[in-house]
């Protein structure tokens, strides 16, 4: 890893000689969105000036507040949006000063030492401020994006959030093939400062835009299109009290506001299909470039409102309104490269073709095998033919082909090309356009000096369909995304030192999944099903059916639908005080969280499951071959498992409250102390219908008790009772409304989170800052959602026996005629809830996780311009919540051994055999495979026999990060800026269990530790055209040629993830993936790795040198940890350049051209290497594509006025 990073950085290198390399904005405070002018007046003497009159303007927009300096000559000016202001100090006795281009970015706080002049206010002393450059105020770490890198640096689609990488401490976690505004997980997938991708909060102008979709993860809910954002900022490190909500950083972003002067934009982008380059493993198998394209056309209008003869708003309403669209056609194609649907022989019956590959036997002449007890076995078709339904003997002696069937392939077009393995695509196969469209509007007003509101409007909506691969009701996906956002905020100056602040953001998002509309409300008669059977399924519910062919062969109907809207209150008040030296800052917020989920799946139409079982030769095992004998049982109508399942939705919710207070105390002009503390408690996730599991009650005996140990004392079974005596079959799930309250659980009520931090100006060169705080993750709704047994209910069709006693089902026709659903019963049932299966259930005391972060560094200004900051970051997180199986078999039963010996197989054996079931006949059980006559040895050695696995969590993880970081920036001068970050990183973690039983969690590397990220940006403007070094007196035309050029670009590298031998699975926990470990280097050099040997597959065990039965682990305790720092997958490596041309039309009005080149070096990102060890392609990188799109063209045209 360490020698490809080296030539990554060579690379830098040259990239740098074309870029002039790079760096970052490196300062950030607070939460709030907008920023603060802060500052002491003082005398010549430097003594405070009290009751000063202090005015803060904005000239664009003619508004100003007004202020008076307090006893210690302090002021300050909180809520100001970013821009640059004026600052006017007139007191009796002095000459009035006035600071001028006091620029001012988002959340920034802008430090003003004022010295007065003895004099009259008639005279005026005059000062020219500069941006600043050196954080004085605090000690938080971030990167602040100004909108000069925002509007002309290569963007993906237009998404802001592309630049969030450029920050230093931050490390991309999503996937790089998801990358539109409306892909709203993974455009947010950052990792910071050691705290996991997902986990950190999303402010616009203040109010969070956040939604939830996996456990404790959030989403962007609303993205704003790149044209109408004024700056937005990261934030790493904050040690501001007022944050919160989140265990990890901050990205807040502004949006524009109108000025006196009426501004605006249009434009087009497009991404031409035939300027992709081609894909690394398509090219390999000789596959042409992919067809795509995208255009994304949009404008903005920003001003005062005027209405003529009717209202003037100079110097008080401005409004914005901006809109995006985009179009674009991006093939998707979840199914496998080999599935297939099936010719026109294969519809007729006929597998004649493929006799020699495999044999389709008759399921109606299935008998009992003379040679093998307890199994059965089957005549073969004559020919390899199914007979068409009518011929003799069918239905009696010879399963004919199906009527249903034959109507639902009805619903299957023809192949698109020779063959069959991969005959459903085809060269012309392309999505449908697909439509997006964006909308803000917003409108600012200055009622007074003292009073100003904002209130802002932004929506979109998404709407895809793709994988239509029948172009009939039988396939085809409609994916929708709404997002609804809307805020108001009010900022009223009480007194000259007192400011406060109210806030009310609203958040909507809705995902919607469902089969394209011809499916919906399908009229099951169509296929052959009775009109009874299609009346029990409600019609808004109703789908084209579920079926199910084994994997990558047939192609299947399976659809998970669901409409899931998701809604956000948040509240905010904030008081701003000026008191002596202490820019004092306390208040309140309260969020509520909402989410209800309707589910449509189309197996509550039906799942009807096809395999090999009633169409091979011996019922004991079979290999089929390309799910052929598969599709012989769809044909004859007989699924191995056919079932209809009544599914429960769901509506949640949960409240957040956030009380701080905030002290920026200034000692001195050389220090400032930032010290705050904030108190977060957050309610249990509630079912408004009390539709969930609570709890779990260990000590409940169930009815069954004594009768299963009776059973299990009876066994004869010397082994077995030596390990256990006896079974206990104690506890049940408890109910929320009738075991429990609403509540799921319970939460804690001491959660206070201290923040502290200093900034100390050593000379006017260089500061030292440093600072600790406490966050805290999630305990309510964006923890994860309601667990539902009992509320939802499976209703399975068994098998009968035919005429010669072997069992088969009945034809998924005739089972259906007259059958009667099972519906759920709730809570009902108690505690026999579930028992049979796996369940589920909330811990019921959680903790909070936290995360203590810390930091200490140097701001240092350099010559020509230059800023460096160097820190070292650290973040410890604790009280992590964790799922675990409390029903996982014991450790103490698992073999030891490091190779498949016999000892592990006679154990294996053991554990996997079965004897009498102590739960047979038992009717709590029945409908479950505990019903069985037989259970294995192991489901009776778990602590509680009578469930399957047992899920819940507890807070044992922990995380441990250190960190170097750099950045280095030049700002925007001589036509030039330059930017780089660099963090070099160590990330830990104790989140997994190696073993489902294991005590506690392994501690080694996490699975998103990246040791080395890069990240570069820089802008040229070519010395040429008016106003340049050279041609400066060219006429217009030569202006119009050489003038007005361009370069731009960013460059990001990252390490490679450690590879995964194995997983725990964060869902289920499970574990998967065991292997045994030879010993000896598992990584080997960057010169011998590549996509055929990416590591040392001789040290493991594998199919390479032995049968995959010798690979393979069972009922093994493992101790090899799923990952190890020196064994990495690829590393990120991407260059975005673009070239951008300015045409001037008049003044103030202007033509802009830019040719982009995203991933423009064409660096394929490889996706993990195969690390199951029984796959021949173990230790390759095998896949249909790169992890990464090749590169890509975005051409753009946008008039400026």
């Amino acid at each position: 890893m360490r020698s490809n990073f080296a030539k990554s950085l060579s690379l830098a290198a040259a990239v740098l000689a074309v870029l002039l390399a790079a760096s970052f904005p490196v300062t950030l405070r607070a939460q709030e969105s907008r920023g603060k002018i802060t500052g002491t007046v003082t005398d010549p003497n430097k003594a405070a000036v009290p009751g000063a009159t202090v005015t803060v303007s904005d000239p664009s927009r003619g508004t100003s507040v007004a202020l008076t300096t307090n006893d210690e000559g302090f002021f300050q000016a909180p809520y100001l949006l970013p821009g640059t202001y004026q600052v006017i100090v007139e007191v009796s006795g002095f000459k009035k000063f006035i600071q001028e281009n006091v620029v001012l970015q988002i959340n920034e706080t802008r430090s003003l030492d004022i010295t007065l002049e003895l004099g009259g206010t008639q005279e005026t002393v005059t000062v020219l401020a500069s941006a600043a450059e050196l954080n004085s105020s605090d000690a938080n770490l971030g990167q602040t994006v100004d909108n000069k890198r925002i509007e002309e640096l290569p963007l993906t689609h237009g998404d802001p959030y592309t630049l969030v990488g450029l920050s230093p401490g931050v490390a991309y976690t999503g996937s790089t093939r998801l990358d539109r505004p409306f892909e709203p997980t993974h455009i947010i997938g950052y990792a910071i400062n050691g705290t996991r991708g997902n986990r950190s909060d999303l402010l616009i102008d203040g109010a969070p835009s956040t939604a939830t979709a996996n456990a404790n993860e959030v989403i962007a809910s609303y993205v704003p299109p790149s044209d109408i954002v004024q700056e937005f900022k990261v934030q790493t490190s904050t040690y501001d009290s007022q944050f919160g909500n989140t265990e990890g950083g901050v990205t807040s972003i502004t949006i524009k506001s109108g000025t006196n002067n009426l501004h605006g934009t249009a434009y087009i982008w497009t991404e031409p299909g035939g300027m992709a380059a081609n894909d690394f493993f398509g090219k390999a198998r000789g596959q042409g470039r992919p067809y795509t394209f995208s255009n994304r056309p949009g404008f903005s209008l920003n001003g005062p409102v005027r209405i003529p003869h009717l209202y003037n708003g100079k110097d008080k309403t401005f409004f914005l309104f901006g809109y995006e669209g985009i179009r674009d056609s991006r093939p998707r194609f979840d199914a496998g490269s080999s599935v297939f649907v099936p010719t026109q022989a294969l519809r007729n019956g006929d597998f004649s073709a493929f006799s020699s590959n495999i044999t389709i036997y008759n399921p109606l002449s299935r008998r009992p095998n003379p040679n093998s007890a307890g199994q059965f076995i089957s005549d073969p078709y004559p020919g390899n033919i199914i007979p068409a339904a009518g011929s003799p003997g069918c239905g009696v002696t010879v399963a004919c082909l199906n009527p249903t069937a034959q109507a639902i392939l009805k619903f299957y077009s023809l192949p698109k090309q020779s063959g069959l393995l991969g005959n459903i695509f085809d060269s012309q196969l392309t999505e449908k356009t697909k439509p997006y469209d964006n909308y803000t509007f917003r409108i600012d007003q200055q009622f007074n000096q003292n009073n100003r509101l904002f209130v802002r409007g932004s929506w979109y909506n998404r709407d895809s369909h793709y994988n239509d691969y029948l172009n009939s009701a039988a396939s085809g996906v409609n994916f929708q995304f709404q997002s609804r956002q809307g805020v108001i905020d009010d900022v009223w100056t009480l007194n000259p030192t007192t400011v406060l602040n109210v806030r009310y953001g609203y958040n909507h998002f809705v995902r919607f999944q469902d089969q394209d509309e011809d499916a919906r409300g399908f009229d099951l008669t169509q296929l052959g099903f009775s009109a009874g059977y299609n009346n029990l399924i409600p019609e808004d519910i109703r789908r084209f059916p579920r079926i199910d062919f084994p994997s990558n062969t047939v192609l299947g109907t399976a659809f998970g639908n669901e409409n899931r809207p998701v809604d956000s209150h948040a509240v905010s008040a904030v008081i701003n005080k000026a008191l002596n030296k202490h820019s004092l800052k306390f208040g309140a917020e309260q969020r509520i969280y909402r989410e209800n989920d309707v589910f449509s799946s189309n197996d509550q139409t039906g799942q009807f499951v096809f395999d090999n079982t009633y169409t091979r030769q011996n019922s004991a095992s079979g290999t089929d071959f390309n799910g052929l004998q598969a599709f012989a049982a769809f044909l004859v109508g007989l699924p191995s498992t056919q079932q209809i399942v009544r599914r429960a939705d769901y509506s949640e919710y949960s409240k957040t409250w956030g009380f701080f207070v905030q002290d920026d105390y200034r000692v001195s002009p050389k220090l400032t102390l930032n010290l705050g503390l904030r108190y977060e408690v957050e309610t249990p996730l509630v079912e408004r219908q009390n539709k969930s599991v609570s709890g779990f009650d260990f000590s409940y005996t169930q009815p069954f008790q004594a009768t299963a140990q009776a059973k299990y004392a009876a066994l004869n079974d010397a082994n077995l009772k030596a390990k256990l005596s006896t079974i206990n079959t104690a506890g049940g799930l408890l109910f929320a409304g009738k075991d429990t309250g609403s509540g799921l659980y319970s939460t804690p009520k001491n959660t206070f989170l201290p923040r502290a931090g200093f900034a100390y100006q050593w000379n006017d060169r260089t500061v030292l800052r440093g600072g600790f705080g406490l966050f805290a993750g999630f305990l309510g709704e964006r923890r994860g959602d309601v667990i539902q047994p009992g509320f939802t209910r499976t209703t399975t069709l068994t098998t009968v026996n035919n005429a010669n006693g072997a069992p088969i089902p009945r034809s998924f026709t005739d089972s259906l005629t007259n059958i009667t659903i099972s519906e759920p019963v709730g809570n009902a049932a108690g505690r026999q809830t579930g028992l049979g299966t796996g369940i589920s259930f909330f811990n019921q005391n959680p903790k909070v996780s936290k995360q203590a972060r810390w930091s200490i560094g140097v701001q240092r200004q350099l010559w020509g311009g230059w800023v460096a900051d160097m820190e070292y970051v650290g973040n410890y997180g604790y009280d992590i919540e964790i799922v675990r199986n409390i029903n996982a078999l014991p450790n103490q039963y698992l073999n030891t051994d490091n190779s498949r010996t016999q000892a592990m197989v006679d154990n294996n054996t053991f554990l996997t055999g079965t004897v009498a079931n102590p739960f047979a006949g038992l009717a709590e059980f029945a409908n479950t495979s505990f019903a069985n006559a037989t259970i294995s040895r192991s489901q009776l050695l778990r602590p509680f026999p009578q469930f399957g696995d047992i899920l819940t969590t507890n807070n044992d993880g922990k995380t441990w990060y250190h960190s170097g970081q750099v950045a280095v920036e030049k700002r925007f001068s001589q036509g030039y800026t330059i930017q780089t970050a660099y963090t070099w990183s160590k990330w830990l973690q104790a989140t997994e269990y190696l073993n489902p039983g294991d005590a506690r969690p392994t501690k080694m590397i996490s699975d998103q530790d990246t040791p080395h990220r890069l990240a570069l940006s820089a802008m040229y403007e070519f010395p040429f055209g008016k106003g340049r070094e050279f041609l400066s007196n060219g006429g217009w035309l030569t202006n119009a040629i050489f003038g007005g050029w361009q370069l731009g670009g960013t460059l990001q590298m990252q390490s490679g993830f450690p590879i995964a031998f194995g997983s725990f699975n964060i869902t289920s926990s499970a574990t998967s993936g065991d292997l045994f470990y030879n010993g000896g280097q598992i990584a080997i050099p960057s010169s011998q790795r590549g996509t055929a040997r990416w590591f040392n597959t001789a040290a493991f065990a594998s199919a390479l040198t032995t049968t995959g039965t010798l690979a393979t682990p069972v009922n093994h305790l493992r101790t090899l940890p799923y990952r190890f720092s020196s064994v990495r997958r690829d590393y990120i490596k991407n260059l975005d350049l673009t070239l951008k041309k300015d045409i001037l039309v008049r003044e103030g009005m202007k033509v802009q051209l830019r040719f982009e080149a995203l991933n423009a070096l064409n660096e394929p990102y490889f996706p993990a290497p195969v690390t199951t060890a029984t796959s021949a392609d173990f230790g390759k990188i095998s896949a249909s594509n790169q992890d990464n799109y090749a590169r890509r063209v975005q051409l753009g045209a946008k008039f400026i006025f």
